[in-house]
């Protein structure tokens, strides 16, 4: 018999999808170009297993300690935290010397990732 209690709002929900794992899904926010809400997913092998998780997601959201996954490269984020905190937070010589050092990161991560793994 069903319940006639809803869950809390903000709560996510938990289902077994059609491949046998089970899935949570849970709002993130409000997506500002289209007014919907953007909503993320957590998988696991059990309902147990999901239910934890999702609620370690929902108390990070709740206390505002949530950072949502990105796809940025390190170079995209070095650009971000230079024009976003460094620049700011230290003199102008120091600056100089950060945006050089940051110059090539992108191209010395790619490097170091496609290197042989054998020569270590």
């Amino acid at each position: 018999m069903k319940s006639n209690t809803k869950n809390a709002k903000g709560s996510g929900t938990i289902r077994k999808r059609s491949d046998g794992r089970w899935e949570a899904r849970y709002t993130t926010g409000i997506d500002p170009k289209t007014g919907k809400q953007t909503q993320k997913s957590v998988y696991g092998k059990t309902q147990k297993e999901v239910r934890q998780k999702l609620t370690e997601v929902t108390a990070e959201i709740d206390s505002g300690t949530y950072l949502e996954q990105t796809k940025d490269t390190v170079g995209e984020w070095l650009d971000t935290w230079l024009k976003t905190y460094a620049l700011y937070s230290v003199k102008s010589y120091t600056y100089d010397a950060y945006e050089r050092s940051c110059a090539g990161a992108d191209t010395a991560v790619r490097a170091d990732s496609t290197a042989d793994s054998a020569v270590l």
